[in-house]
């Protein structure tokens, strides 16, 4: 290494030092972390079965919603990262969406798990409507939330640790929305009047939250401006699209991200249909999100002591691993309360490991894609995060109706052992195949943290 070059990593050491968040700055960003997850986790574990067995859809029609309002999300997404990569105020060009968005983002959620007294196609197409007005606000305000994550803290291991932190908060969120949401509903005289009350009292928690992020990052948009001056350059729609195609890292970490969501949403998802039917006893549910997420926050603690141990990556694939063992084991063993948590919690472990680093490895991505093309689009690529996660949801709903209907499934019925299987198979061999599929594409990723300080490293030498 040459005595220059060297100085440049000295620096680099030392801005990212300066560049650090703190304990309190870290907890004030990741609140906003428990009011998006709480909608999304109940989108996510409920919708379907709200759709099905409440609202008085079709399992098939509720399947092709997911997946037709996914090809919106397809524009929206991008087109909310280039206006957010554009977006100039006095709160930066993050902060605004986070502060207008919080009560629309909650009004949308809330209309989700409204019932109108439309006809049944009536009913289809407020479906619709309401679940693309969802994604849409959800898209305009996570993506530039996101994107925050790469002007709070620009150190490699701190990250991990943010991002953990922000699982954290995540995480106990889903953990309200999994084992709080039904007991909470079933307090109501119908499922109908309860779903409604609850995304109510949920909605309200949502924008508190996100008001707190809001308020307690003021002053980052100063770091915003910092990298603005030297990266001034204007460039086009299809030139930033390029940050994206060129950046390998990053198309690696999408597929790992449709796969890791798709997982986690199915085994919530159709864990109620598992318990209400195969099992008998619906309310086990709750208990059994309790326990399961219970050690998923856990593990998200531990996540970065493993990072600091293996690397990113690998415990990328190692987690995947932990979480096909547990399915496969709930397959084969789903008899017994013991093999069901038993089964459920090595799951759990696997899923508590890998969620961080969602969050922990795409704000590398924006150095390596700066470093490979000269451009810094953090919206852009937040927004191609943002909506492989939406897909990775979509496509576990999906796959789950379209099963749920060619095995036979009929809502509030006794169920046939075809449709009993089907919902077995839906909760363990799905995510199984989602998990190898995961581990077989970061295999080939090679983004370390070696890697890593050497781009920025050369970013700021080509500065300088």
């Amino acid at each position: 290494m040459s005595i220059q070059h060297a100085n440049v990593v000295e620096q680099v050491q030392l801005n990212e030092q300066n560049q650090k968040a703190g304990l309190k700055l870290s907890i004030q960003y990741a609140m906003g972390n428990f009011g998006l997850n709480l909608f999304f986790m109940v989108i996510a574990s409920y919708l379907l079965y709200f759709y099905t067995d409440v609202f008085g859809i079709s399992a098939a029609a509720a399947g092709t919603l997911f997946l037709v309002t996914r090809l919106i999300d397809a524009v929206t997404d991008v087109a909310a990262g280039v206006v957010v990569d554009a977006t100039e105020s006095k709160w930066g060009k993050f902060r605004p969406y986070i502060l207008y968005g919080a009560v629309p983002l909650a009004i949308s959620g809330v209309l989700c798990f409204t019932v109108p007294n439309f006809s049944d196609t009536g009913m289809l197409i407020y479906a619709y409507a309401t679940y693309i007005f969802f994604g849409l606000m959800y898209t305009i305000v996570n993506i530039p939330y996101s994107s925050m994550m790469t002007v709070i803290s620009q150190d490699y291991q701190e990250r991990s640790t943010i991002s953990s932190i922000k699982v954290v908060f995540g995480t106990v969120s889903t953990l309200v929305a999994t084992s709080a949401t039904l007991p909470l509903v079933k307090m109501f005289p119908s499922e109908k009047t309860g779903f409604l009350v609850v995304s109510g009292m949920f909605a309200v928690i949502a924008i508190i939250t996100l008001l707190i992020t809001f308020f307690g990052t003021k002053g980052i948009e100063k770091r915003e401006q910092k990298k603005e001056k030297v990266n001034s350059e204007q460039s086009s729609f299809k030139t930033k699209v390029k940050v994206v195609g060129t950046n390998a890292p990053l198309l690696i970490i999408l597929i790992f991200i449709v796969t890791n969501t798709m997982s986690f949403t199915i085994q919530n998802g159709a864990m109620l249909f598992f318990f209400k039917y195969n099992y008998g006893n619906v309310g086990m549910f709750a208990i059994y999100s309790l326990v399961t997420l219970s050690i998923t926050s856990l593990f998200v603690v531990f996540s970065p002591f493993f990072v600091k141990l293996m690397g990113k990556r690998n415990l990328a694939i190692v987690s995947q691993l932990i979480s096909a063992i547990g399915l496969l084991g709930l397959y084969f063993f789903h008899s017994s309360n013991m093999s069901i948590f038993l089964f459920g919690g090595i799951f759990s472990i696997g899923m508590g490991l890998s969620r961080p680093l969602l969050w922990a490895m795409v704000p590398d991505t924006v150095e390596y894609g700066e470093w490979k093309t000269g451009l810094r689009a953090e919206g852009l690529i937040y927004s191609s995060f943002i909506f492989t996660q939406k897909v990775g949801m979509a496509v576990g709903g999906a796959l789950s109706g379209i099963i749920l209907a060619s095995t036979g499934y009929v809502a509030n019925a006794t169920q046939t052992p075809e449709a009993l299987h089907g919902i077995l198979f839906s909760v363990t061999i799905v995510p199984v195949i989602a998990s190898v599929i995961g581990m077989i594409a970061m295999a080939f990723h090679k983004l370390d943290s070696d890697k890593y300080a050497s781009i920025v490293a050369e970013i700021a030498a080509r500065k300088s």
